[in-house]
């Protein structure tokens, strides 16, 4: 037994000494299925004023508090289990019933720390009662789970008080807290504002500016006509819709019962209302009409077989989509209703800074939450050659937002949306191409790997001849594009020849030696 339990002594003892040597730069090097850390930003340290429910903190601040005399309790609260990494200790936990959770957070400050983690009751709340079935939420998942449990077992609900711990550090729990708390104003740099606003927009000139050129603007005076606008509201919609199913990312839920989730919710990514089927179960789509210059719509030719393509979308403040590009490549057009929506787009060559796309772009790493990345990651655009396109789309607006631009949205305030999806012929070329090459990224459709056959058989007898000449000269296109890049492409001998820093010549003149540097 002694022998099989050296390995994790070994590993808790260094542990121990790693804490205590913890730099403060520590300060975020917990990583989580995806990058999880705390950004390092001159004002990053101003945006948290709120303490953490149970006391806890991040590793670097154990060596001021060690310099109090306060104690680590993690290694003890443990036991041997303190080998283990923070994400391996929630691994563990995830798997628990709720009972037998809260009989572990009995057992030791750390236990408690861990078992009280918000994230672990969402999972065990959806798992359990995934279509919405948890009733009423109730301040919190843990809260509202336990209610659910006592309501069912006709039990007294009484509420949790916190429990205040010291010497608790972890750099993953804490990120959480962090993120679901830090302002959002400062947080996403709401000042900056560089996109176009426009109105009396005349087709050609849209056409010509902006979606010809691929550019994303905001549209001022579309979405102020609509009856949507100043008739849709909280109260409006649970009023004619409250007791309707919708989608809210993977949980079908009463509309009454998310508004009560999204009014008392404080977490760092809440659940997002993304519903595609809105306009088949309410009347809702009566009160918009498409803008003009998104009329045209190639993928109406497959009528109701087309891919998903309209959303309505409502939110509490801090959620939103972490960055992503619109599917098959397609535009869109977003319009606010309701609230304030802040966005940080990028053009289709620029990859966004901390998203990681595989070399096909059929899986995309991301930061864990948008409030995440936007702690540690948004001040790094400010100094990067390539500016993102940022602006604050307010109710009332409409941001077109150009096929192929990475973009990540989120609510400032609580938010009501409409978004849609479309083919143009601005993009027609590259959504054939994406369906042709790329069959296996094709989503939201029922013709799976086979919409780029459906899709150019329905267009082709609608006008024929309109595939081939498209392809055709995209074909060129993209031929007069390579070509040209092998054109300019220089050797590595012409660039070092060319190059100042390249060649050190000698004073005499007699011999030079390499300096290799930067992407060479």
């Amino acid at each position: 037994m002694t022998a099989s339990l050296a390995p994790f002594e070994d590993a808790s003892r260094k542990r121990k000494q790693a804490i205590a040597s913890a730099p403060a730069s520590l300060n975020g090097a917990s990583r989580s299925k995806r990058p999880r850390t705390i950004a390092h930003t001159p004002s990053s340290k101003h945006l948290l004023t709120v303490q953490h429910p149970q006391g806890i903190k991040p590793l670097g601040n154990f060596l001021f508090d060690s310099s109090r005399g306060i104690r680590e309790c993690r290694s003890a609260g443990l036991g041997y289990a303190a080998a283990l990494s923070d994400e391996l200790v929630l691994d563990l936990l995830s798997r628990l019933q709720p009972a037998e959770l809260c009989r572990l957070a009995q057992c030791s400050k750390a236990l408690y720390c861990f078992a009280y983690h918000e994230d672990l009751w969402r999972a065990l709340t959806v798992r359990l009662y995934g279509q919405g079935g948890w009733g009423t939420f109730a301040y919190n998942w843990r809260e509202t789970l336990k209610k659910k449990i006592c309501a069912e077992r006709k039990r007294t609900f009484v509420r949790d008080q916190p429990i205040q711990v010291d010497g608790f550090y972890s750099d993953l729990l804490f990120t959480s807290f962090r993120c679901a708390s830090a302002p959002l104003r400062e947080l996403c740099g709401v000042e900056t504002d560089n996109i176009d606003r426009r109105s009396d927009l005349t087709y050609e000139t849209f056409m010509k500016e902006y979606g010809t050129p691929n550019r994303p603007v905001i549209i001022t005076d579309v979405v102020t006509k609509w009856p949507a606008y100043g008739k849709w509201s909280t109260e409006y919609l649970l009023e004619h819709c409250g007791d309707k199913i919708f989608r809210a990312e993977s949980v079908d839920i009463p509309f009454r019962d998310y508004v009560t989730y999204a009014e008392q919710c404080n977490e760092e990514a809440p659940l997002y209302l993304f519903d595609k089927k809105f306009a088949e179960n309410t009347t809702l789509a009566e009160d918009y009409h498409v803008p003009l210059y998104f009329k045209e719509d190639f993928f109406s030719v497959l009528g109701d077989q087309r891919p998903d393509y309209q959303w309505l979308i409502i939110g509490p403040a801090r959620s939103g989509s972490t960055f992503h590009v619109d599917p098959n490549s397609t535009s869109a057009w977003n319009a606010v209703i309701t609230g304030a929506k802040k966005w940080v787009m990028y053009p289709p060559e620029v990859v966004p800074p901390g998203v990681f796309p595989s070399p096909d772009g059929s899986e995309v790493t991301t930061p864990l939450s948008l409030s995440e990345w936007f702690l540690n990651f948004y001040m790094e655009t400010k100094n990067s050659p390539v500016k993102p396109v940022e602006c604050v789309c307010r109710a009332g607006e409409m941001v077109f937002v150009p096929c192929g631009w990475w973009h990540c949205v989120m609510n400032l305030e609580p938010s009501i949306a409409l978004t849609q999806n479309f083919v143009a012929t601005s993009n027609l070329p590259s959504v054939l191409r994406f369906l042709k090459y790329r069959r296996d990224q094709v989503s939201g459709s029922c013709y799976g790997t086979e919409l780029y056959e459906r899709f150019t058989e329905a267009l082709n007898h609608i006008n024929p001849g309109l595939i081939y000449d498209i392809e055709a000269k995209d074909d060129i296109q993209e031929n007069a594009k390579i070509v040209n890049r092998l054109e300019k492409r220089e050797s590595f001998w012409d660039r070092i020849m060319k190059s100042d820093e390249g060649i050190n010549i000698g004073a005499e003149g007699r011999g030079f030696s390499f300096a290799f540097g930067g992407d060479d």
